[in-house]
């Protein structure tokens, strides 16, 4: 089974064209279930190693370009990923699937994109994310106030003073699983402001249960809250991982209209084998 491996601001993933339906037919003679083989094909060192992996299908209207199923590391099924978007237009571009504009399905909803640069910048209009909302948690005994808002995908942004120097698996993980976020928990960022128009951020990721080096939605989520708290000035927001690579957030101020825009890169294409299963 033919596959590519994408990484767009050190988020990466593995990427199938299932059009024909082949992953299916295939997890059916391998005798696992699909969760089983997301995990293991994601799985570091025993496997291609990924945040997430990436179903191509055709999509349900035909006046869209595809739909997509996308799955984090441990197999759950994720309404949205920003940069996990902008792979897979990246992706469908390489294989001429889409043009330069391009609109595609996900359970949050029809994401609309642009392809720059021949494929090396993707620029992404996610859904409109919902009213931001002010939050105060008590974790180990401490209040971290914070600021909750749905960028696809739930996300809970805090301020921090030194975003370098933070135990963000230890404290993300405890924020992760809150009882305030139960039972589907969320994602979640610690941002610092470093100028009037550029936030640093961490991010402990739903889902892969761990911190990536990039987070799209998460990026998305932590710009809005940056500039609608005044801790920005200026639009658009740029926005440096911790992969150390920026993302480019834009947005109307009704916050109808939000952009993503950063670099893509294929890392590799391979085929698949199958004895990891076995």
């Amino acid at each position: 089974m033919e596959f590519a491996k994408l990484q767009g601001s050190g988020n990466d993933f593995i990427l199938i064209d299932n059009r024909d339906g082949k992953v299916y037919q295939k997890i059916e003679e391998l005798g696992v279930c699909l969760k089983e083989f997301i995990l293991k094909v994601c799985q570091p060192h025993t496997g291609v190693g990924a945040d997430g992996l990436i179903l191509i299908e055709e999509p349900e209207n035909p006046e869209n370009d595809f739909r997509w199923q996308f799955f984090n590391a441990d197999g759950s099924e994720a309404e949205m990923c920003g940069n996990g978007s902008r792979c897979a237009v990246r992706f469908c571009y390489d294989l001429g699937i889409v043009d330069e504009k391009v609109s595609f399905e996900t359970i949050a909803g029809v994401v609309r994109a642009e392809v720059l640069e021949g494929g090396k910048r993707v620029k992404v209009q996610l859904t409109p994310p919902s009213e931001p909302l002010e939050k105060t948690l008590r974790v180990d005994g401490i209040d971290i106030e914070g600021v909750f808002i749905n960028t696809g995908v739930p996300h809970f942004v805090a301020v921090v003073e030194d975003v370098e120097n933070l135990d963000v698996k230890r404290l993300g993980r405890a924020i992760r699983f809150h009882e305030e976020f139960q039972p589907k928990g969320t994602n979640v960022n610690f941002i610092q402001p470093v100028s009037g128009d550029t936030v640093k951020i961490r991010t402990y990721e739903r889902g892969v249960e761990s911190e990536t080096l990039a987070c799209g939605t998460g990026a998305t989520a932590s710009a809005i809250v940056a500039y609608t708290r005044g801790l920005v000035k200026d639009k658009p927001v740029k926005v440096v991982t911790r992969s150390e690579e920026v993302l480019i957030i834009d947005f109307d101020d009704a916050l109808k209209e939000v952009f993503l825009d950063g670099s893509v890169y294929k890392v590799f294409e391979g085929t698949l084998g199958y004895e990891i299963f076995s």
